[in-house]
């Protein structure tokens, strides 16, 4: 019972959820035409970038 508990918690951990914050129109243009320009997903880019910065502070 725990067991299930605990497989539907995680499950509901990994859904896609909206992440709100404000950026001016000219950084989510930018941001968007340098995504389509490397062929990635906004979310894909914002997953990378997050990465890629916990890696560099963990480096320090």
């Amino acid at each position: 019972m725990a067991k299930k508990a605990h497989d539907e918690q995680g499950d509901e951990l990994d859904e896609l959820v909206s992440l709100n914050f404000k950026i001016t129109e000219r950084e989510r243009r930018a941001f968007k035409v340098w995504c389509a320009s490397k062929g990635l997903t906004q979310v894909e880019a914002f997953k990378l970038g997050f990465k890629l910065l916990k890696e560099k502070e963990e480096a320090r």
